[in-house]
């Protein structure tokens, strides 16, 4: 019955020092998860009008290589203005034939928009 408790009560402590993750950083998150899988209808749904042609070019850019998201995980670290402004650690591996290349997402500081009670993706700073 003891270790019952415990189990419980660590299991609620952990639980409780989760960070959860904001609307913005979700955001993020889905844009990059529909640039990995070539969901360009998905990718379309995640960014505002003014950054869908950057956005597009980037998907396009990986349109003939297989890629994968590895560790994604994506944090708003504060706000400037009325953007929220979204950092993300893992990367995108894309294979061009016998060759690798990684994309550390890290490098990037997304600006993210609430339009409409969505939050979009409208492009980033490095």
């Amino acid at each position: 019955m003891k270790k019952t408790i415990y189990l419980i009560l660590i299991t609620a402590l952990l639980t409780a020092c989760a960070t959860p993750i904001s609307p913005a950083a979700e955001s993020v998150q889905s844009f990059l998860k529909a640039l990995s899988d070539k969901n360009d209808a998905l990718l379309l749904t995640t960014v505002c009008a003014d950054y869908e042609f950057d956005a597009l070019l980037e998907f396009d850019s990986f349109a003939l290589v297989q890629t994968t998201l590895n560790d994604l995980d994506c944090q708003q670290t504060g706000i400037s203005g009325k953007d929220a402004l979204v950092i993300c650690n893992g990367s995108i591996e894309a294979s061009y034939g016998n060759e690798v290349r990684s994309f550390d997402l890290s490098e990037r500081t997304y600006r993210v928009v609430k339009t409409g009670g969505d939050w979009l993706v409208c492009g980033y700073t490095k």
